[in-house]
């Protein structure tokens, strides 16, 4: 345990804790006074058991959890399944699991489960990947992957298959496959641009609700007071906080609710509006460091398995911290992504803290594998 200690990456268990503290108090200013003003003390108290997991995590072997990929792979798919079956309704998506103490939201464990998967999937296969060990992968991402697009739960969808991605990649197939998988990707996005355009049969693949957020999007004026507010007000509250920011619980655009779901999708406009753009820009940069703190500890492992487990678990920071602070930005559609660390939101804060554990326990047995 000495040992173990010694070699631990403190900075990788600091700055997510910067994370929750920031978090924790611009949830309390935002929701003060409020029907919700206790969700800042639930966050402090799930960020506890975070923690816990966590450590938990960093000092237990990372290659227990390759061995059982395919246990966690089946709980991933049950709690998506009974999440469509008895799930609660939440801003019209049916994604949480009311189990009277806590609500749970299956598609975040999903999300580390199938990195946990993927990587053990994969991580016997490096260099020697064939079209029938893609087509087998793309059978196991497919039933989550549905599951969660009918909750409806695009941007986690975006979060997996994005990841799923980065592992496929770091696996080192052959040129040409990656040359072909991404002309399905470029066909993929086309079909979808055509599916917008309400071009022919392609017109019925896209839901109207979210044509219509593709079109706020791209023009907010188009429904100012309806889907197009949140992107403007949003927006507006980043541009208040000024360079320094108006402080805690100051700001007129939070204080005042003007800004929707500010504890949640919109949490970075909040913290833009308390700390100004020098803040936002601390918190960007720390944010950077963490993951490629991450990115070295992949490059650190002495397995495969080690390895595409953390870039997998990098990439889901990565592509969730882009989405979350584009949206707020109103660079990205709007899709009801946490920002890791700071939105409020259990499940997504404590299996952030469990994959942090994970990287964690990759990079004290980088030294020495037979730890």
């Amino acid at each position: 345990m000495s040992t173990k200690i010694k070699t631990f990456d403190f900075s990788l268990m600091i700055i997510p804790i910067i994370f929750t503290v920031i978090g924790v108090s611009v949830i309390y200013s935002l929701v003060l006074g409020t029907a919700s003003d206790g969700l800042a003390t639930k966050q402090g108290v799930i960020a506890l058991f975070g923690i816990v997991a966590m450590l938990v995590a960093s000092f237990s072997d990372y290659r227990f959890f390759r061995g059982v990929a395919p246990i966690t792979y089946v709980i991933s798919v049950v709690l998506l399944i009974l999440v469509n079956f008895f799930g609660k309704t939440t801003n019209g998506a049916e994604n949480w699991l009311d189990l009277k103490y806590f609500q749970l939201q299956p598609s975040e464990l999903a999300k580390v489960f199938l990195v946990i998967s993927m990587s053990a999937f994969f991580s016997k296969l490096i260099s020697r990947i064939r079209w029938s060990h893609i087509f087998i992968s793309l059978c196991l991402l497919a039933p989550p992957l549905i599951l969660i697009l009918k909750e409806p739960d695009l941007g986690t969808a975006v979060v997996i298959m994005v990841t799923y991605l980065t592992i496929l990649l770091l696996a080192k197939p052959s040129a040409s496959k990656v040359a072909i998988i991404f002309l399905v990707i470029a066909a993929a996005c086309g079909v979808i641009t055509l599916s917008y355009k309400n071009v022919g049969s392609f017109g019925r693949l896209l839901a109207t609700y979210q044509k219509e957020r593709i079109a706020v999007f791209l023009d907010p004026s188009l429904d100012p007071y309806g889907r197009g507010y949140n992107i403007k007000q949003a927006q507006i509250t980043v541009g208040s906080g000024g360079i320094t920011g108006k402080g805690l619980g100051k700001g007129s655009q939070s204080q005042l609710q003007f800004l929707p779901e500010a504890h949640t999708d919109f949490i970075f406009a909040g913290i833009a509006e308390s700390y100004g753009f020098l803040g936002s820009f601390v918190l960007l940069v720390l944010y950077c460091f963490f993951i490629i703190r991450f990115i070295d500890i992949a490059a650190l492992s002495k397995d495969n398995f080690g390895m595409l487990l953390v870039f997998g678990l990098s990439s889901m920071f990565l592509i969730q911290l882009v989405i979350s602070v584009g949206m707020n930005l109103g660079i990205l559609p709007v899709t009801g992504i946490p920002l890791p660390f700071l939105s409020y939101g259990g499940t997504s804060l404590f299996v952030s803290y469990f994959a942090v554990g994970l990287a964690q326990s990759v990079y004290i047995r980088h030294h020495k594998i037979n730890f």
